[in-house]
């Protein structure tokens, strides 16, 4: 016990002498004043400044400008602080504060007590004298000057390169604790570093992956707002990185601002894609509403920008919530990760470094990126398995094509017209070679042109008509010939219809409509004649399951197909989106 006491009194006093030594330098401000002119001993603590105007805010670009603040150092622990003007250091054990900072868009001169400690730039009466200088400075102030009592400090200053558009600024500074100031701006880049090396790894995955070959706009959309984050990030960094000329100050908040406006845009976008939504134009709209609202809320930029990322999550929730509510893949996932960003960044207000405001985007778009791998993995399974069925159904539908009793009841037919009427054998004979080959020309093909697809239908129709001895046509009205489809779709449409349909008393006319409305492509083919049974054509066989699968193939998720009974006859509706 006796060894332990010294070391226990020996660590109190390294705790309480620091404070005791704090409580000799708390600032409290007691009046600002300001002059138009140039006269260096308006830098003279003594120097009555009575008739000065009153507060700190000055006229830009209009001359030189002495400003006068007065300050007392008092002592106690819990001094009064006028939050408005100044901001209380951080707690330190080194105790009290020792230093000014002033982060100032103008050249300028400090003086504390007549003692020049510093400036920016060199202070000039034109903007040709001016000369810019680095945007932030740090000025100790000497032990000897910080004693308890009231203390000047005066800064001459001008604004020719002044680049905001206000006509006036603010002129402004920070007490500080000079080791706390140090060890807190050598860790205000680590998070916005390490966010936009994030962002910067992800768009260029995304742009990769996009430019081999997977060209999904999701995809796009996404790789494009992890580069703007990973830009927007950088910025922020570069801020802490680099001591920047005060005239970048104004550039580099208005490019943050539009950078955010950009992330805005794009991560509502992307929700949009990814969960398929309609009538997007209405959630543009609010966004644009919103984003607009953001850039007129407040003159401070850094607000703005916290508007802009509150808007965006706004509409982003909204529309994860609907995904959500349509039981959509991993809609509730970002409807979570979008909440959680929305309460870390409203809790932040203007600060910028807090690691909360840097994860909740970075962890919400990684999450995004990877929504996107899966559904990029599954719908290549899907496309596979389409494929392979394609193949399956392509040689079932072609044996079907050329099965013996097709054959010999065309041959049969071709015997009989032969003798009637040698004209029409031939042309049956042409139209059975146009058949087959057209047929053989489309085994492999993914799409081909319409007009291949029509010659198709018409050569196997004057085929069905010279066997049946009943018309049976196609009409193709406002159609695209040139439009690629899956081969032999709309063949197999007709062969649903011949089997599954009984004929009509007069001509049977199958009919082909085409209405095209920006990417998509909707297609409306009736088949006439009353259906037998009405599962035969609504669940489909062999042919129904050919056209499903033809079309996953070459449009995956991308086509749609109904049908249903109408006056007449059966309607089969084939919606295609080309936009990929």
């Amino acid at each position: 016990m006796t060894f332990v006491r010294p070391w226990i009194l020996l660590g109190v006093i390294l705790l309480v002498l620091p404070q005791l030594a704090a409580q000799t330098v708390h600032p409290r401000l007691e009046r600002v004043a300001h002059r138009l002119g140039d006269d260096p001993r308006w830098a003279n603590p003594d120097w009555k400044d009575a008739e000065w105007t009153e507060g700190r805010v000055l006229p830009t670009r209009s001359g030189v400008h002495w400003v006068r603040f007065r300050v007392t150092l008092s002592e106690g622990r819990n001094p009064s602080f006028d939050q408005s003007w100044i901001r209380k250091p951080p707690t330190s054990a080194l105790g009290g504060i020792d230093a000014i900072v002033l982060a100032a868009p103008y050249a300028y001169e400090a003086y504390w007590n007549g003692e020049w400690i510093g400036g920016s730039g060199v202070v000039g009466a034109s903007r040709d004298e001016e000369v810019v200088g680095p945007l932030d400075q740090v000025f100790p102030i000497p032990w000897r000057l910080l004693k308890p009592g009231e203390h000047v400090l005066a800064l001459r200053v001008s604004s020719f390169r002044y680049n905001f558009p206000a006509e006036s600024v603010e002129v402004r500074f920070t007490f500080v604790n000079l080791a706390d100031y140090r060890a807190d701006a050598a860790s205000r880049p680590f998070f916005p570093l390490v966010a936009g090396t994030v962002a910067l790894v992800i768009a260029c995955m995304g742009l990769v992956l996009y430019g081999v070959g997977d060209r999904s706009r999701p995809l796009l959309i996404c790789s494009l707002l992890a580069l703007t984050l990973a830009a927007f990030f950088g910025l922020i960094a570069l801020r802490w990185l680099y001591n920047a000329p005060f005239d970048w100050f104004y550039p580099r908040l208005v490019s943050i601002t539009v950078l955010m406006t950009g992330a805005g845009v794009l991560l509502p976008w992307l929700l949009m894609e990814q969960f398929s939504l309609r009538r997007r134009w209405i959630w543009f709209g609010v966004l644009f509403v919103l984003l607009a609202g953001a850039w007129w809320i407040s003159p401070i930029y850094e607000v703005i920008v916290l508007w802009l990322c509150r808007a965006t999550l706004l509409v982003s929730l909204g529309i994860a919530l609907l995904a959500s509510w349509r039981r959509q893949p991993s809609a509730r996932g970002v409807c979570l990760g979008v909440a959680l960003s929305l309460l870390a960044i409203d809790t932040e207000r203007r600060n910028f470094l807090s690691p909360s405001f840097f994860v909740s985007f970075n962890v919400l778009v990684l999450y995004l990126f990877g929504t996107i791998g899966f559904q990029a993995r599954e719908a290549r399974r899907r496309a596979a398995e389409a494929t392979l069925t394609a193949a399956r159904l392509e040689s079932e539908l072609l044996k079907k094509s050329l099965q013996p009793h097709f054959l010999l009841n065309s041959l049969t037919v071709l015997s009989e017209v032969l003798e009637q009427d040698p004209g029409a054998a031939a042309r049956l004979v042409d139209d059975l070679g146009v058949t087959f080959r057209a047929l053989a020309r489309m085994t492999g093909e993914r799409l081909v042109a319409l007009a291949q697809e029509l010659e198709l239908c018409r050569s196997h129709l004057r085929i069905v008509t010279l066997r049946t001895g009943r018309p049976c046509v196609l009409a193709a009205e406002k159609v695209d010939e040139n439009a690629q489809v899956p081969p032999a779709v709309f063949l197999t449409l007709i062969e649903n219809g011949l089997t599954h349909q009984d004929r009509p008393l007069e001509e049977r006319v199958f009919r082909l409509q085409q209405d095209r409305r920006g990417p998509v492509d909707r297609y409306r083919f009736f088949s006439p004649g009353p259906v037998r049974r009405r599962s035969d054509l609504g669940s489909g066989g062999t042919g129904l399951r050919y056209v499903r699968a033809r079309l996953e193939e070459s449009f995956p998720e991308r086509w749609t197909l109904q049908q249903e009974a109408v006056s007449g006859g059966w309607e089969t509706v084939v919606s295609i989106n080309h936009s990929s």
